[in-house]
Order: structure tokens, then C-alpha cells, then sequence
């Protein structure tokens, strides 16, 4: 995984008991002061107090949610020096950064086996197997495995995209020519319902083919400094034209399963003329991207380091992106072999759904 290394820290960790404290950062020594005064300081004491300051120093979210950072010091440092193993170690990290509400960050141990201390489950509302019934007898194909299809749905040849991924080896290129191809259809439906991640330049590159003139996708914050949780004022990420565009209107279905990426795809296609988003509110999950850093005995840990926001300053971190057109999905629906989102856009543009035989 690709580490972002902003800059480095001013001082050095000095704990000559701990060699393996050192934070390793692309070549370099980067690592946090430690304060700890006793001659023979506890290791997982140690590590504590190193992870509280790279988060004190480095962390774009304390402002969001509200957090009392000290406040969480106070509670957890006693208990960091009862620790005696890796796996209590491990559980007190875990229970220190879920207090953050923050989906972004994922510790991962040695064996890069991840967690996230904050994952509360989210409805998906859609089915993949639902999903392909209603599209593969209309010729749907995958461009890409686990990236991303299309095809010309139902009887009024709807052209339907499903995104699972903004994949840096997404091939925009072909993306553009069939999409070139369809400038002359009056409008088309872009699935990202059970799209899970990927690149910011994958996505705004699709974006842009829907882009008529310059406009604001979203905004961005960051730390003011290492010494306060402050926020830099917002900053707009333009979005320029990639010559033509599609000018027809676009659908877009979403739902609680869209968190970081495809959030950002979503406010900047929301900037846009003629586009509606059908479906539910989404993750709410915009402190991204994050920094990597590494931690003792070979673990790491991603720090947000950003947080995006709409183009009118609505944040969207812990609340997500609510649709212009709620529908309800249930598992009941899905079940019964019927996709709501799906049958709700092809009549709200005019058009005949595509039609699936009933589960019994």
C-alpha cells in the first residue's frame, strides 16, 4: 500500500529499551516525542503514548464527531500500562480509535491481517444475483471483472452501467467510447449501489464525461497544524470538461454501501445538471485519504489525513449523502427476486423496467 508522507515530525523517539518503536516511514525515520520519563518504561505504555500523538498530530476528524482526544488519554493511559501482551495490546488500540467513529481507519498486524475498530454494519440495497436476473437477459457483460458492465436494459434499451469499483486499472478509454457511442440516448443509469472503493483519478475521469463546463466537484480540509485539531478552510477540486461530455440525463443509484470514493463521485455528480440520485442516504464516510503508518512490532495504521466535503460545505463525514429520490429496499424484496432502486429509475425516466420471474 502506497504511503502518503506529508512531512516529517520534528523529534526523534527516544527510548533506547524499544528499537522496534521507530515509525519507518519511505526510507526514513519519522517517528513521534514520547514524554514518558520513567527509566523503565512499560513497552505498551510506550506504544500508547506514540500512537495518542501521531493521532493528536495527524488526524483530520477530531473536529466531525466532536472528540475529546485528552479526555481519552486520561481514560485509556492507565490501562495502557497493565498491558502485558500484543493481543491486549491490540484490543485496547481497537477500543482507543473506535471512540473516533471513523470507518477510515484500519489496523492491520504483521501478517497485514486488517481491522477496523469502527465498522457498524450498513443496509446494501441491492443484490448482485437479484441485479444480474433483471440485466442478463438483455445482454449485460462485465468490461472489467469486479470493476465494472453495461448493457442496453429493458424494452425502451435503457443504457445501464454498474460500477463495483473506481480501480486504478479501470479502462476509462473504453469506458468513453461506449458512452460516445450512446450521446444520442435521451438518458442513462449508473448503478454504483455495490461499488466499493478505488482511486479519486478513476472516478473523476468518468465524472468529467458528464462535465459541460467548470465546475466545483467537492471540498477539502485538512489539519491547519500538528499543534491543533483545527481544519483548513475548505478548498474546491474543480472539475474541468474532457471535450465532449454526455448531456442527456443520468440517473445515479446509491445507497448505504457508497462510503469515501464513491461518495466523492456522488458529490461531484451531484454539481451537475440533470443528474438524480435514487435510493438511500449513503455511508457517510468522507475522511479520505488516509496515511499509512507504521507502528512496533510490524503493525501499521491508517491515519485520515483529509475529509471531503459537498460543494455548498454540507458535510458529509458521519452523514452521508442523502438521494434527491428516496425508495426503500428491503431483503424481503430481494428475496422475492424484486430490485425497488432499479424498477423505481426506469419508471421515474419513462421506461419499461426489465422484467424478472417471481421467487417463490
Amino acid at each position: 500500500m502506497e504511503r502518503i508522507v506529508n512531512e516529517m515530525f520534528d523529534k526523534v523517539l527516544k527510548l533506547c529499551s524499544l528499537p522496534f518503536a521507530l515509525l519507518l516511514l519511505a526510507g526514513f525515520s519519522g517517528c513521534i516525542d514520547n514524554p514518558a520519563t520513567t527509566d523503565d518504561p512499560n513497552v505498551y505504555e510506550a506504544e500508547f503514548q506514540l500512537l495518542w500523538e501521531l493521532f493528536d498530530s495527524r488526524y483530520v476528524g477530531f473536529r466531525t464527531h466532536g472528540t475529546d482526544w485528552n479526555a481519552l488519554y486520561e481514560q485509556f493511559k492507565p490501562q495502557a500500562g497493565s498491558v502485558s501482551s500484543r493481543e491486549e495490546m491490540t484490543a485496547l488500540t481497537m477500543e482507543l480509535l473506535s471512540r473516533l467513529q471513523d470507518r477510515r481507519i484500519v489496523l492491520y498486524d504483521s501478517a497485514w491481517s486488517s481491522e477496523k475498530p469502527y465498522s457498524p454494519p450498513v443496509f446494501t440495497n441491492c443484490s448482485p444475483e437479484v441485479l444480474l436476473e433483471y440485466l442478463s437477459p438483455w445482454g449485460f457483460q462485465w468490461m472489467q471483472e469486479d470493476i465494472w458492465g453495461h448493457c442496453l436494459a429493458g424494452a425502451d434499451s435503457v443504457p445501464y452501467f454498474v460500477f463495483l469499483s473506481w480501480d486504478g486499472d479501470m479502462n476509462v478509454s473504453l469506458f468513453d467510447n461506449i458512452l460516445f457511442q450512446l450521446q444520442d440516448r435521451p438518458a442513462v443509469i449508473l448503478d454504483i449501489r455495490l461499488c466499493q472503493g478505488g482511486r479519486q483519478g478513476t472516478l473523476v475521469n468518468v465524472v468529467r464525461r458528464f462535465v459541460d463546463q467548470p465546475r466545483v466537484g467537492f471540498l477539502t480540509q485538512r489539519r491547519l497544524n500538528a499543534q491543533i485539531h483545527d481544519l483548513t478552510p475548505p478548498v474546491a477540486y474543480d472539475l474541468i470538461p474532457r471535450g465532449w461530455h454526455y448531456g442527456g440525463t443520468v440517473v445515479v443509484l446509491a445507497g448505504g454501501l457508497d462510503g469515501a470514493s464513491s461518495e466523492m463521485f456522488l458529490s461531484c455528480m451531484s454539481s451537475l445538471p440533470g443528474v438524480t440520485i435514487i435510493g438511500d442516504t449513503t455511508m457517510g464516510s468522507a475522511n479520505w485519504p488516509s496515511e499509512l503508518w507504521e507502528l512496533p512490532e510490524g503493525c501499521h495504521v491508517t491515519v485520515p489525513s483529509q475529509t471531503f466535503l459537498l460543494p455548498d460545505t454540507t458535510m458529509i463525514e458521519g452523514a452521508g449523502i442523502p438521494p434527491d429520490i428516496a425508495v426503500e429496499a428491503t431483503e424481503e424484496d430481494f428475496t422475492e427476486g424484486v430490485d425497488p432502486v432499479l424498477e423505481y429509475a426506469f419508471q421515474w425516466l419513462g421506461a419499461e423496467p426489465p422484467r424478472v420471474r417471481a421467487r417463490r
